[in-house]
C-alpha cells in the first residue's frame, strides 16, 4: 500500500451528509480505533456510564452498556454475556468481525467458510440473515436481508464486541432469536495517542493504517480520533480479491459539566469485496468421480465480483438533568451501494462429466436508512429497593432499490481444467423497490436489594415491510405490532458466586413481505428463551467462570428455496444447550480464554419435524492461552475444535468435525534497544497445520471451504 493512497482516502469517497437533530446540524457515523496496541491507562468522561466506554485492558471487562443499554457490571446480567475486547483482536488479528468471534462460545462463525464479503454470525444454532444480529453504538446496522446490500463493519475500527446470546427484542426491537453481537467503535481519548502499522502477509496480503487521538486546543473540551486502513489481498480462490480504503473521523464535545456530544463518521469504499461462492457437497465432503474440487477453485469468472461503498455519519448526544437523571440521544444515517457481476454453480452436469453447470447474476442496490433512539435514564429509591429506570423510543426506517438479473442455468465450467467464459448473457433485470420502518417503545427496571438483582422489561414494538416490483405494479406487504417481555434475576453471593434465572421474548419481521411457493406472506419470526446460568468470580481477582443451560423456541421459521425462488414454511424450530466458559487473569504473565458448547437443535413442528437445522454443530469446544514475558516477548496459541454436523435440512449427509490450530507471536523492540521505543513486530498464523475442510453446508449443492492456512507480519509504531 502506497503513501499515495494512504493520503488519498479522503478522495475515494462520496459527498458529505449532515443532518439534524435536537437542534444540531451534525455528520453523522461511526468511529475507529487501532489494532496492534494495547493502551495505557486512560480516562473517557463523556458518558455518565463511561465504563463499558472507556478503552478495554487485556482479555477482561467488569460491565457492558450493550446487554441493558445500562452500564452495568457482568455479575448482574441475567442472560449470557461474552466480550471480546481490543487486545484479543490485536493478538489473534481477524479480519472480519466473524472471525473475531472464534473463541467465542454458543457462536459458529463458518457459515460461508472462507469467505469475507459479509459477516453471518450463527447465535445457538440460529442462522439468520446478516442484517438480524448486528448493532453498531447501540444502534442497528440496518441491511437487504433479501439483497446484496449488507453492511460490514472493519474490526480495527471497533474498541469491544459484546456477544448477547438469547432474543433482546426489549432492549433493540427486531433482532435474531440466537441473540445479537454489538459493535463499540473507537472514542477519541483525553491524552495524546498515536499509532501506525503495516502488515503483509501470504496470498499478497497487504495493508496500513493509522489511529491518531488526543487533545484539541488546551480546554480539555474537545478530543477526535482519525482512524485510516488501507488494505488489499488475493483470496483463496483463483483469480479473486479483496480490496478496501477505510476512513473514520471523530470528535467529542464536552460542552459543560452536564452536556457532550460525540460526532461520527465511518467511510469505507471496497472496490473488490472477494469471493463469495459454494461447491457440491460431492466433490469437496466425499469424491465426485473419485476426485476432490481444488480448495483454489474458482466458478466464477476471472471479471466477477462485487463492489460496495458505504457511509455512516451520526451522533451520541448525552444531557444530565437535573437529580440523577440523564438524556440521551443516539442518531445514524447510512447509506450503501453496491453492485454484483457473478456466475455462480448449481450442481454438477448430467450431460458433461467433471463440469458444474453455473448461473448468471447481476445485480445495482442502493439503500439509505437512519436509526434514532432516545432515552432517558434515572435513579431513585422506594424504601429498600434502588431502581435504575430507563424509558426510550427508537425509531428506524430503511429503504433499498434497485435492480437484479439472474440468468439460469447460464454455461458451465470444468473443474479441472476451468475455461472462463466472460461473454456477455442475456439482460433481463427485475426491478425492486424494498422499505421497512418499526417504532418501538420501551421501558426498563432494574432493581437492586441487598445481593438480589431483578430485572423487568418491556417494550411494544410497530413494524412495517414491503416489496414492490414497479415493473408489474405489485407489492407485499406486512404490518403490525408486537410486545415483548424480559424478565431476569440474580443474586450476588459474598464468595463471588451469582447465579441467575432469566425469561426473554424476540421478534423479527425483517422478511414477513416474502412469499411461499403458494404466494403466501411470510409471518414474522417470534421466539422465547428461558435460562439458567451461574458466574464466579473469586474476590479480588480478574478470573470469571461462567456457565448456562437455555431452551429456546422459534416459530414461522421459513428457509429460501434456490429451485422455486420462494420460501420454504419449517414451522417451530427448538434449541437447547450448554455453554461454559472461562475468561482468566493468572499472575501477570498468563491469560486464559476457554469455552464449550452443546447445542441440541431440532424443528418441532412442521414438514421437517425431527431434523436437525443446517449451521447446527452439536459440539464447539476452544482453547486459547496468552503468555506475556517480562522480556517483551510475548506468545499465544490456540485450538479449535468443531463438531459434525448436518449438510442439508433433511439430515441425509454430514460434515465431519474439524479441530484446527492457531498461533501469534510479538516482540516489544524497545526491550532490546531505547532507539526502538514504540515499536513492536507481531506475527500471526491461522489454521497452522494448513488443515483441508469444510466449514459448512446449506444444502448438499452449496458447501464452502474452509480457510486454509494464513500468515501474517505486522510492524507497529507508537508515540
Amino acid at each position: 500500500m502506497s503513501s499515495s493512497k494512504m493520503l488519498c482516502l479522503a478522495k475515494r469517497f462520496g459527498r458529505v451528509i449532515c443532518t439534524t437533530g435536537l437542534g444540531l446540524a451534525v455528520p453523522l457515523a461511526h468511529a475507529a480505533k487501532v489494532s496492534e496496541t494495547v493502551l495505557e491507562t486512560v480516562t473517557v468522561t463523556g458518558n455518565r456510564d463511561a465504563g463499558a466506554n472507556q478503552p478495554t485492558q487485556g482479555y477482561q471487562v467488569s460491565s457492558s452498556l450493550s446487554a441493558s443499554k445500562t452500564d452495568t457490571p457482568l455479575k448482574e446480567i441475567p442472560q449470557a454475556i461474552s466480550v471480546v475486547t481490543r487486545e484479543q483482536m490485536n493478538d489473534q488479528k481477524p479480519r472480519t468481525v466473524t472471525e473475531a468471534l472464534r473463541y467465542t462460545p454458543g457462536v459458529f462463525t463458518g457459515a460461508v467458510g472462507s469467505t469475507t464479503r459479509y459477516d453471518y454470525i450463527v447465535l445457538r444454532g440460529f442462522s439468520d440473515h446478516p442484517t438480524a444480529n448486528e448493532f453498531l453504538d447501540g444502534l442497528r446496522l440496518v441491511g437487504d436481508p433479501d439483497g446484496y446490500n449488507t453492511l460490514q463493519v472493519d474490526p480495527f475500527f471497533l474498541e469491544r464486541l459484546d456477544v448477547i446470546r438469547g432474543p433482546a427484542s426489549v432492549t433493540y426491537g427486531q433482532a435474531s432469536p440466537g441473540g445479537l453481537v454489538a459493535l463499540t467503535s473507537k472514542r477519541p481519548l483525553p491524552d495524546a495517542y498515536h499509532a501506525i502499522e503495516v502488515t503483509a502477509g501470504n496470498r499478497r496480503q497487504r495493508s496500513a493504517a493509522i489511529d491518531l487521538s488526543g487533545p484539541l486546543g488546551g480546554g480539555g473540551d474537545l478530543s477526535y480520533r482519525l482512524v485510516a486502513k488501507g488494505s488489499a489481498a488475493d483470496e483463496q480462490q483463483n483469480h479473486a480479491k479483496s480490496e478496501s480504503y477505510t476512513l473514520a473521523p471523530s470528535l467529542l464535545w464536552k460542552m459543560n459539566g452536564t452536556t457532550s456530544v460525540l460526532l461520527q463518521a465511518y467511510l469505507q469504499n471496497q472496490p473488490k469485496t472477494g469471493y463469495h461462492g459454494a461447491l457440491p457437497y460431492e466433490g469437496t465432503v466425499v469424491d465426485h468421480n473419485g476426485q476432490r474440487i481444488s480448495t483454489h477453485f474458482n466458478e466464477s469468472s476471472p471479471g466477477d465480483g462485487m463492489s460496495r461503498r458505504q457511509q455512516f455519519y451520526g451522533y451520541q448526544l448525552e444531557h444530565a438533568l437535573s437529580g440523577d437523571w440523564t438524556l440521551r440521544q443516539n442518531f445514524r444515517y447510512q447509506t450503501s451501494t453496491a453492485d454484483l457481476r457473478q456466475f455462480s454453480q448449481i450442481g454438477w452436469s448430467s450431460a458433461a462429466p467433471g463440469k458444474l453447470m453455473r448461473s448468471y447474476a447481476q445485480a445495482h442496490e442502493r439503500s439509505e436508512s437512519f436509526i434514532v433512539d432516545n432515552q432517558l435514564q434515572g435513579r431513585l429509591r422506594t424504601g429498600d429497593l434502588a431502581h435504575t429506570l430507563l424509558l426510550g423510543v427508537d425509531y428506524q426506517k430503511g429503504h433499498n432499490n434497485g435492480y437484479n438479473s439472474y440468468q439460469y442455468p447460464s454455461t458451465t465450467i470444468d473443474v479441472n481444467n476451468p475455461v472462463y467464459d466472460d461473454s456477455q448473457t442475456p439482460f433481463r433485470p427485475t426491478h425492486f423497490r424494498r422499505h421497512r420502518a418499526q417504532t418501538g417503545v420501551y421501558v426498563q427496571d432494574q432493581l437492586a436489594m441487598d445481593k438480589w438483582r431483578l430485572t423487568l422489561g418491556l417494550r411494544q414494538d410497530h413494524a412495517a415491510v414491503s416489496d414492490t416490483n414497479p415493473q408489474a405494479d405489485m407489492t407485499t406487504r406486512w404490518s403490525g405490532s408486537r410486545l415483548s417481555k424480559r424478565l431476569g434475576m440474580v443474586y450476588l453471593a459474598d464468595n463471588g458466586v451469582s447465579p441467575y434465572a432469566s425469561y426473554s421474548e424476540g421478534f423479527d419481521p425483517s422478511m414477513a413481505y416474502a412469499t411461499d411457493r403458494s404466494g403466501n406472506i411470510l409471518k414474522p419470526l417470534v421466539s422465547r428463551q428461558s435460562e439458567l446460568g451461574l458466574r464466579y468470580q473469586p474476590p479480588g481477582s480478574k478470573t470469571l467462570l461462567s456457565a448456562a443451560v437455555y431452551n429456546l423456541v422459534q416459530d414461522n421459521v421459513a428457509q429460501y428455496n434456490p429451485t422455486t425462488f420462494s420460501y420454504d414454511p419449517v414451522g417451530r424450530v427448538r434449541s437447547r444447550g450448554v455453554e461454559l466458559e472461562a475468561n482468566g487473569k493468572f499472575g501477570k504473565n498468563w491469560s486464559l480464554l476457554a469455552g464449550y458448547t452443546y447445542t441440541d437443535m431440532r424443528v418441532t413442528q412442521g414438514a421437517m419435524q425431527g431434523k436437525t437445522p443446517y449451521l447446527a454443530p452439536r459440539g464447539k469446544a476452544s482453547l486459547w492461552a496468552d503468555y506475556a514475558a517480562d522480556n517483551g516477548v510475548g506468545i499465544g496459541g490456540g485450538v479449535r475444535y468443531i463438531s459434525r454436523m448436518w449438510a442439508d435440512s433433511a439430515n441425509t449427509a454430514e460434515i465431519p468435525g474439524v479441530t484446527l490450530f492457531d498461533m501469534s507471536i510479538r516482540v516489544n523492540l524497545a526491550r532490546f534497544s531505547p532507539g526502538l521505543k514504540g515499536v513492536s513486530l507481531r506475527l500471526n498464523a491461522n489454521n497452522l497445520f494448513d488443515r483441508t475442510y469444510v466449514a459448512s453446508c446449506y444444502s448438499l449443492s452449496a458447501c464452502y471451504y474452509g480457510e486454509r492456512r494464513n500468515v501474517s507480519a505486522t510492524a507497529s509504531y507508537k508515540w
